[in-house]
């Protein structure tokens, strides 16, 4: 933007408590397919299976406890790397990083780095993509290639921990390319003309609309089968039923409670259920967003 033409605040983008409800329940989402990704490649690739022995069982009953602390460390240790690549790129960009953590209301904890400097569109999407990106395209390969299979611990929360990430690049690639971003702890300022307020939802926002309402409807949908399913079930006194077909994407729910045995399953078509209540959710927002200007604070 020329010096002559002056900046207005177009948008504020914030963890509402909306949007971190959203993302936490993106965030397990994204654990879940994360690990069946990264371990489905490591078997595919070696053979193998990804466990959690990492201790010698000859230590007795104290394995067990180490095992479990070993996979936490693996699990949140890669939030140093992953701050640091965001420090890093603010580096490249001019800027001065400054590192910390948070707790959004309450519910979803975060590590973060920020800066004061002042950003492109298009450079604040390197500064925000840059550590999903370096840390999955080298651990992948080092994974696979020395057999470390307990990388894919890492990757995993690597992934799933990047969903502000994401979110926060399909809402700024809403935006036309000559706006300015300013990043802050908890969120970021988009500098622009004053026009650059007033425009459609994007294709970005739709699709992490979509994205948001199949996580939440997934996790709902397992919840309302794994738990409220027996108990309807069971109270109805219905011995066995099995909604789809086992094996197959078809399969969604099934429960059986006899004598002879007690089982219960949730397949891979909570994933289908989630899907159609995420498109349902982005058709509903994009309607809702007809006839108004587009606010870049998320609800």
């Amino acid at each position: 933007m020329s010096d002559a033409t002056p900046e207005h605040v177009v948008g504020e983008l914030e963890l509402t408590r909306g949007l971190t409800i959203q993302m936490t329940a993106i965030g397990t989402l994204g654990v879940v397919v994360g690990w069946t990704l990264f371990t489905g490649l490591y078997q595919l690739w070696t053979g193998d299976t990804v466990g959690f022995r990492f201790v010698p069982e000859t230590l007795g009953w104290i394995a067990g406890p180490l095992d479990v602390l070993v996979v936490v460390f693996l699990g949140t240790f890669f939030l140093v790397p992953h701050e640091w690549l965001h420090g890093l790129a603010i580096r490249y960009y001019g800027g001065e990083p400054r590192y910390g953590v948070g707790l959004a209301h309450f519910i979803l904890p975060y590590a973060y780095a920020t800066t004061d400097h002042v950003f492109t569109r298009n450079q604040f999407v390197v500064v925000l993509l840059t550590p999903l990106v370096v840390i999955t395209a080298i651990g992948v390969p080092l994974m696979l290639g020395l057999g470390w299979g307990w990388l894919a611990i890492p990757l995993t929360m690597n992934a799933a921990g990047a969903v502000a990430d994401v979110w926060m690049t399909a809402v700024v690639l809403g935006y036309p390319a000559h706006v300015r971003v300013v990043d802050h702890e908890t969120g970021v300022r988009i500098l622009g003309r004053e026009s650059d307020a007033n425009r459609a939802p994007s294709v970005t926002a739709v699709v992490w609309d979509a994205l948001a309402g199949a996580a939440v409807g997934v996790v709902a949908s397992f919840l309302l089968l794994a738990v409220g399913g027996p108990l309807v079930l069971s109270a109805l006194g219905t011995e066995s039923v099995t909604v789809g077909t086992p094996g197959t994407f078809t399969y969604l729910f099934s429960f059986v409670n006899t004598p002879e045995e007690i089982s219960l399953g949730v397949g891979p078509g909570v994933f289908a259920v989630g899907g159609f209540l995420g498109l349902v959710y982005a058709l509903v927002r994009t309607v809702r967003r007809r006839g108004r200007p587009a606010d870049a604070t998320a609800t």
